[in-house]
């Protein structure tokens, strides 16, 4: 693994606090945010997959904001 290249993290039980869900959000932003040029497509695989995360457990909780938030960003992935 490259220096900075994050491990495939063990499955989790989704959050269900708002909060949790919205730091997978910025968690997500930051990578792109931080990528550089040579890791642009594995950050962009990996705020996609952040984003997956938080739309699925904003879902569940029936948090209509944070369904947006993380639609929206998932369209600008697109």
């Amino acid at each position: 693994m490259n220096e900075g290249e994050d491990a495939a993290a063990p499955p989790m039980d989704p959050p269900k606090d708002p909060k949790e869900i919205f730091e997978l959000i910025v968690k997500a932003d930051e990578k792109l945010k931080y990528a550089t040029a040579e890791k642009n497509d594995a950050r962009r695989r990996q705020a996609r997959d952040l984003l997956t995360q938080a739309l699925d457990a904003a879902r569940q909780i029936g948090n209509d904001a944070l369904v947006q938030q993380a639609e929206l960003r998932l369209s600008d992935l697109a």
